[in-house]
């Protein structure tokens, strides 16, 4: 079996995953042919750099000029991903890119002409597409065997502090260094659930949903944030099908969710649904008649199957399920929220809490509201006049 080269690109942030994967496991096969940091010391956080003689580089260009590899991973700041991306796939390698592909649906579809052109892929880092239970569950709506879908809906929040938004320079961010960012709870901690709904909707094992309309309501509760904190978005596919989705940072729980239920016509999906014993955090189809099919039984796979995935790919000269289409909509929805103007939840609605060495905005009621609007597929203006001044 030949040895696929691996070039890692950020290995100090959300990079880490996969240097420890292969530290760890070492996969049949996989050998790191280059890392590429700006971060100094790495070697003293990973001794397989060492211990394998992996050399190190500041740049892909750098790289590029000594070596070759199969497939890049590129974990760096969303801003990077575009030009990174494309160096890569110009240079001869597939990609493992985390999400956003990009920051644009126009560079998007530029980067998937670089993929015809070049014959190489780009898989996408929302790891829920490729987990066996969520291809299984996407197989069945396929076949038809809920019959026609009827709507979808989520809910699902985290509580994020001052060292989340420090902790680099983009987070929270509209745009850096003149290029735009959106950095926000949808577009990245919470990105997946609403992603998850089109790619469940797409007409192929490897599409998703493309969106016919994209609206909403987004709020800052943390007013040191420079982007929105708070969304609450409503997004129609292309075949008609409604998309409700309601996430943010600043509450006073450390996860809200995910909570989701998608209507067809023969019953719905849920997740994280309470049948009497407490939420069951799996995908669970309950039939108009009650019977019930647990997609918890499902083997998921690999924590970081998309890895995987993306090296047997490789080997079959074939792609992964998350293509650049399938992250196309969620891009299409980051654009549309932000156009819409961010609404400044007043001061006495936000309670600051220290704790844990760590400072939190929380907004009074997040979880009471938001659970009213995901219950009814309603905005917050539509059940308070608290979160506007």
């Amino acid at each position: 079996m030949r040895s696929i080269q691996v070039l890692l690109v950020g290995v100090c942030g959300y990079g880490a995953n996969y240097i420890h994967e292969i530290s760890d496991v070492r996969p049949e096969g996989v050998c790191i042919a280059g890392i590429v940091e700006v971060k100094d010391g790495i070697e003293e956080l990973y001794p397989i750099i060492r211990e394998q003689s992996i050399p190190v580089y500041r740049s892909v260009e750098a790289f590029y000029a000594e070596h070759q590899a199969d497939l890049a991973i590129i974990s760096t700041p969303i801003h990077l991903h575009y030009e990174q991306i494309q160096y890569c796939i110009r240079h001869g390698s597939n990609v493992l890119t985390e999400k956003p592909v990009c920051t644009s649906v126009s560079g998007a579809e530029r980067l998937q002409e670089e993929e015809k052109q070049f014959g190489k892929f780009i898989s996408v880092g929302y790891q829920l597409d490729y987990s066996r239970d969520v291809q299984a569950l996407k197989k069945d709506i396929l076949a038809g065997r809920f019959g026609k879908p009827l709507l979808m809906k989520c809910l699902h929040a985290c509580r994020r502090g001052e060292a989340y938004y420090h902790r680099n320079g983009w987070a929270g961010k509209i745009s850096v260094h003149g290029c735009a960012v959106n950095d926000s709870p949808f577009n990245n901690a919470c990105a997946h659930q609403f992603q998850i709904m089109t790619f469940l909707l797409g007409d192929q094992p490897d599409s998703a949903a493309s969106l016919r309309s994209v609206t909403g309501e987004v709020y800052r509760g943390n007013p040191c944030v420079d982007n929105f904190d708070i969304a609450a978005v409503k997004a129609v596919t292309n075949t008609g099908i409604p998309l409700f989705y309601y996430t943010g940072h600043p509450c006073r729980e450390k996860k809200i969710g995910p909570e989701a239920q998608y209507s067809f016509a023969e019953g719905t999906v849920y997740f994280g649904h309470d049948f009497g014993n407490g939420p069951i955090n799996e995908y669970v189809f309950q039939k108009k008649d009650g019977s019930i099919i647990n997609y918890g039984t499902i083997d998921k796979g690999a924590r970081l199957q998309k890895f995987y995935d993306a090296i047997q790919a490789v080997r079959d000269q074939s792609r992964p399920v998350c293509t650049v289409q399938c992250a196309i909509p969620h891009l299409q929805a980051v654009e549309a929220l932000a156009r819409l103007a961010v609404t400044d939840i007043p001061s006495g609605q936000v309670e600051v809490v220290s704790e844990d060495g760590d400072t939190f905005h929380e907004v009074r009621n997040f979880k009471e509201i938001f659970q009213i609007c995901y219950d009814n597929q309603l905005m917050p203006s539509d059940v308070t006049d608290s979160w506007r001044n």
